[in-house]
């Protein structure tokens, strides 16, 4: 038996560790496009997504993200409400567990994400202030 044990064992940590996920940042690098369920201080919204994001080779990251309202309450621009909005983002990405972390550079937004496969994103958004947010998001590749 412990010779079974001693053979399967290594088989088992070979195999095990060939299925884990490791990343480049050029797998997060691009446009992305989806769906962002959002409750604020105006209430429910659901909106359409855009984020475009450049990775440098240290995992840094500048980028953009743009919504416009499919449905709901909308959001705010300082105290005027609105439609839709962009902003410029920036972050670090660890390619060994998929993960990013980005923040809002004109608002206080911090995102907490993870790449779910190279084509695929899910990501969440918290803002804490005056005119809090919070909001879950799924993103895919955009085509180029």
């Amino acid at each position: 038996m412990l010779r079974v044990i001693n053979i399967i064992c290594p088989i088992l940590l070979l195999v095990l560790s060939g299925c884990s996920t490791s990343f480049t940042a050029s797998d997060l690098e691009g446009t992305w496009v989806g769906r962002d369920y959002t409750i604020n201080s105006r209430g429910h919204s659901l909106t359409s997504k855009k984020v475009t994001l450049a990775v440098d080779a240290n995992g840094l990251i500048t980028g953009s993200t743009a919504w416009t309202l499919l449905d709901g309450a909308g959001g705010n621009r300082g105290d005027a409400p609105v439609a839709s909005d962009a902003e410029d983002i920036i972050g670090v990405f660890d390619p060994d567990s998929g993960e990013f972390y980005l923040v809002e550079m004109d608002e206080s937004g911090f995102w907490r994400g993870r790449m779910l496969s190279r084509d695929r994103l899910q990501a969440f958004l918290v803002q804490s202030g005056p005119k809090p947010v919070a909001a879950t998001i799924e993103l895919q590749r955009a085509a180029d």
